[in-house]
């Protein structure tokens, strides 16, 4: 089995002296049927950077929850596994506040949104030039002109924010929807990331 490295959720647990890293249940079954065994990477490492190559990742995952800025822990984990994919090549699947975090590292910029909360939309554009509707839980968003450096837009809201990247030159991947809240798994995106994240 390959090895997928995923970025997890950080939350204060009320009541309790306790902060935890966390990921749904569902993501492990859903990347192993796909070939990878999942291993969560901790957000408050001091090396992370060595922390993450010690794991030999064969593909990086940046997962959902959290906004940008509220876990600064959890930001400079997701920077360094970018880092570390950029130095080596590892291919890069990230969704919901990964996608803004990708943006984010490429010198882009986030929007507040609403309507996008437990919502359904079409997306449409190069991925799915014939619209296919996706799931939305998020409240910041990516307008076009707040688009990194070196990404390509490859489906869009019919609000016209941006809900799916590519970067140009690296194999980096990034949707604005969960694949892992759809019951049953979406064909699409199942087949979207074995392509993506097994690609050599």
């Amino acid at each position: 089995m390959k090895r997928l490295v995923i970025s997890q959720r950080v939350d204060a647990i009320a009541g309790r002296d306790e902060v935890r890293d966390g990921l749904d249940i569902r993501f492990a079954q859903m990347f192993w049927d796909i070939g990878f065994v999942t291993l969560p990477m901790c957000s408050t490492l001091r090396d992370k950077a060595a922390h993450v190559a010690a794991l030999a990742p064969d593909a990086i995952v940046l997962s959902g929850g959290n906004d940008i800025g509220a876990a600064v822990n959890r930001d400079e984990t997701e920077h360094a596994l970018l880092d570390h994919a950029a130095a080596t090549g590892v291919p890069v699947f990230a969704l919901c506040r990964g996608l803004q975090m990708l943006n984010v590292y490429q010198g882009g910029t986030l929007a507040k949104i609403t309507g996008h909360v437990a919502q359904r939309h079409i997306v449409t554009g190069p991925l799915y030039p014939d619209g296919r509707e996706v799931n939305s839980f998020h409240d910041n968003c990516i307008l076009p002109e707040g688009l990194g450096r070196d990404l390509e837009v490859l489906a869009q809201a019919p609000d016209g924010t941006i809900e799916a990247v590519r970067h140009v030159s690296l194999p980096w991947l990034a949707v604005m929807w969960h694949p892992e809240r759809e019951t049953p798994h979406a064909v699409s995106d199942i087949d979207l990331m074995r392509r993506h994240l097994t690609q050599t």
